[in-house]
């Protein structure tokens, strides 16, 4: 195939891929991240073909290729999941790289006949896997026969909780479920059923329920109410903030932080950060809301820098030979606080700093 045939073909490759993205809701914002994300895999596949895979006829290469690949696939499924919520059946990749090993040392050795078979029966254990792990039951299931057949008190129960979920546990709500741990024949499993739990960006939760007779129909399409839902949402409805500095935020090195004030970040969603963010340049984007730092700046004051963080707070650099001074601290955060308050924002979190 001509070089010019091969790049317009990698293009609408890439075009029906973003199509078929697009095609499944995703917002403007998630769409360029996974337009973005997926031009850097096909780029970085076309230089590593370029200028390692040269020889199409070594193994190894050809191996190492494949196993560069499925470490890229995994890390752009993950990446895409985090940022836009786009899910990708992960056991698909799997299927792929070991099919595709499979075609290569079929081409490249010369195997006999029962090795092949070898071969061809790996391909099927894998797809076989696959199909009992998707008619199997959910880890709840399994969990449910493994461990709590033996639970005789609640406190080992509690050990099976989430942290979050333990402390809402009690001894009457033991009472109340200790006969189905170790069912009689009154109380036997006659049904299990696996529902699926949406959570979107305004927080309410959709319970899908897929039909046991028809496979490709719904029993249950409804959204949880609150009292339910609230059991099961991973983010908040909204951002949560406290006054401790995130302790996640690994750009920050402990030994050049001055000082913090204000609340930070502590719980939320992708899309709440940005809002929050996005908040903080609305309000604080604008230079007079700085001007009145003019005389704290170098070369006569101590500030090398200020400005708004990605992580969500605003910051000052300060010069690493300037004697700390309290008030001046105190006038700074003050004078942004305010500012901060007269559009809406409680205790505005702040990060004075060394400059590193």
């Amino acid at each position: 195939m001509k070089r010019k045939d091969s790049v317009l073909l990698i293009v609408i490759l890439y075009l029906i891929l973003v199509g078929i993205f697009l095609s499944t809701g995703a917002r403007l914002q998630d769409t360029v991240i996974f337009s973005v994300l997926s031009a850097l895999i096909i780029v970085s596949s076309i230089l590593l073909r370029q200028y390692y895979l040269k020889n199409n006829n070594s193994l190894k290469k050809r191996l190492i290729s494949l196993s560069i690949s499925y470490i890229k696939l995994t890390i752009f499924s993950v990446v895409i999941k985090e940022l836009t919520g786009f899910s990708v059946d992960y056991s698909f990749l799997v299927l792929f790289f070991v099919a595709l090993s499979i075609f290569t040392l079929w081409e490249f050795l010369e195997l006999k006949l029962w090795e092949k078979g070898v071969l061809v029966l790996v391909l099927i254990t894998v797809l076989g896997i696959r199909s009992y792990e998707n008619a199997d039951s959910s880890s709840a299931y399994r969990l449910y026969h493994s461990e709590l057949g033996d639970i005789s008190s609640s406190e080992q129960i509690e050990e099976l909780l989430d942290h979050d979920y333990r402390k809402n546990f009690s001894e009457k709500d033991y009472q109340k479920l200790q006969p189905y741990f170790t069912p009689d024949q009154n109380k036997r499993l006659v049904r299990y059923s696996r529902p699926a739990l949406l959570e979107f960006e305004d927080g309410q939760i959709l319970l899908l329920e897929v039909s046991q007779e028809d496979p490709d129909s719904f029993k249950t399409i409804e959204l949880l109410p609150e009292k339910v839902g609230s059991y099961f949402r991973y983010y908040p409805l909204e951002i949560e903030r406290k006054g401790d500095y995130p302790k996640n935020i690994k750009e920050e090195k402990k030994e050049a932080i001055i000082e913090t004030r204000g609340a930070f970040i502590s719980h939320h969603s992708h899309y709440q950060k940005n809002e929050w963010y996005e908040k903080l340049i609305r309000i604080f984007g604008e230079n007079k809301v700085w001007d009145k730092l003019e005389m704290l700046r170098a070369p006569e004051g101590p500030i090398q820098g200020a400005g708004i963080n990605k992580e969500g707070y605003l910051y000052f650099r300060f010069c690493t030979d300037w004697d700390i001074d309290k008030e001046i601290l105190d006038e700074i955060y003050v004078q942004f606080r305010d500012y901060a308050v007269k559009n809406d924002i409680q205790e505005v979190p702040v990060v004075f700093k060394w400059v590193e």
